[in-house]
């Protein structure tokens, strides 16, 4: 019998319809949180319900198990202070959120909520002020991006000038950086599986992988640290065919598909057990013919399935949209680190680094081993 897959959605209090959709076709449980109040000393973030609280009794009751939370709000301190710093202190973190603020309107609207901004303009005029921000010149310096913050002379939520605007950017990356690392610490304690529904998360999450192979570069460890395997596979259900179904279709949908969907799901967990088989060497490579032999065969035969099942309910599937190549949702496999190791090493400037410094190299093989049950996780993909 596997464990039941929950994944935990982080970017924002409410997911796009089409994120909402899948979630329900391919999980066993759905949780979500309401817009947190995150204060960074004087600034911060401010509280907001999920949308989804007044359907999630509605939706249980249907059969498909949704639950919205009340995040930890307050103070970001201690450790958790300290891996927000090591994300926006890092160059290519702050990179990585800009380029998504530029490529990826999904990103972009989920961190730059629509509205007025004043002198900034609305949310589109201060997406490309941010986007502007020569970010090479303003923090090549050691924690940069930290001392920005801590200067009183440029005012929070200006836009006149470079500071102010790179001042605004980071504000904005610390955020993001405090959902995801919230995210992680969540999957981690309770066992869920963090879930976005943009590509730029993953590439976030990346520099976070980066930093902690550099880090063990310096200790002149000789293991090989992945960063991500990934395969993209054909979407399980087309968006034009999501588009055309309502919710409560889409619940239904779930009910008559249970069985290849547990099949499917079933073969996931197999896989995670075959993972931890694998010992170091050529990781990326065996990863990869894990996801070609045995996880992208799987996935169609579920899409094949979900189509039958949807020809009963609906009627004949449009030839058009059964092509879906290249378009697909992404399933990640994290390969070398549990999240644990992964915040300890990325966030070596807090308590968390200083303690896993003391661990032979033959400790942290085991204790990677033993954590492979954070193998897989899932972004679907919806960039635009």
């Amino acid at each position: 019998m596997r464990d039941k897959v929950s994944v935990f959605y982080y970017p924002s209090e409410f997911p796009d319809q089409a994120t909402l959709k899948k979630s329900i076709l391919l999980f066993d449980e759905l949780h979500f949180i309401d817009r947190p109040s995150f204060m960074f000393g004087d600034v911060g973030t401010i509280a907001a319900p999920s949308a989804l609280r007044q359907f999630e009794q509605s939706f249980r009751d249907e059969g498909v198990p949704l639950y919205v939370h009340r995040p930890r709000d307050g103070p970001v301190q201690g450790d958790f202070l300290e891996q927000v710093k090591s994300d926006i202190n890092d160059l290519e973190f702050l990179k990585q959120f800009q380029r998504g603020l530029e490529n990826s309107i999904v990103f972009r609207d989920q961190q730059i909520h629509h509205g007025n901004y004043g002198e900034g303009g609305n949310h589109e005029d201060l997406a490309r002020a941010l986007i502007g921000v020569n970010v090479e010149s303003i923090f090549a310096g050691k924690n940069a991006a930290t001392l920005l913050l801590a200067d009183k002379a440029i005012q929070h939520f200006r836009f006149k000038t470079d500071l102010e605007r790179a001042k605004c950017l980071v504000q904005q990356a610390q955020t993001c950086s405090a959902m995801m690392n919230f995210a992680l610490q969540v999957s981690e304690h309770q066992g869920m599986t963090p879930l976005a529904d943009s590509v730029v998360y993953q590439n976030l999450l990346s520099t976070k992988y980066a930093r902690a192979g550099n880090i063990m570069r310096e200790r002149g460890s000789q293991i090989q640290l992945t960063d991500l395997g990934v395969a993209i596979f054909d979407e399980l259900v087309p968006a034009e065919r999501l588009e055309q179904m309502s919710l409560i279709d889409v619940v239904k949908y779930r009910k008559e598909t249970e069985g290849p969907r547990e099949a499917f799901l079933e073969h996931l967990a197999a896989l995670q057990a075959k993972q931890g088989t694998i010992h170091d060497g050529d990781y990326r490579a065996a990863i990869e013919n894990i996801i070609v032999g045995d996880i992208v065969p799987e996935a169609r035969k579920f899409k094949n399935a979900l189509d039958t099942v949807y020809e009963k309910l609906y009627g004949a599937v449009a030839s058009g949209i059964l092509v879906s190549a290249g378009s697909g949702a992404m399933l990640q496999v994290f390969g070398d680190m549990s999240w644990a190791n992964l915040l300890k090493l990325a966030g070596a400037a807090g308590a968390g680094g200083a303690a896993l410094a003391t661990m032979s190299i033959s400790a942290i093989v085991e204790y990677r081993a033993a954590c492979r049950d954070c193998a897989i996780s899932y972004i679907l993909g919806l960039d635009r």
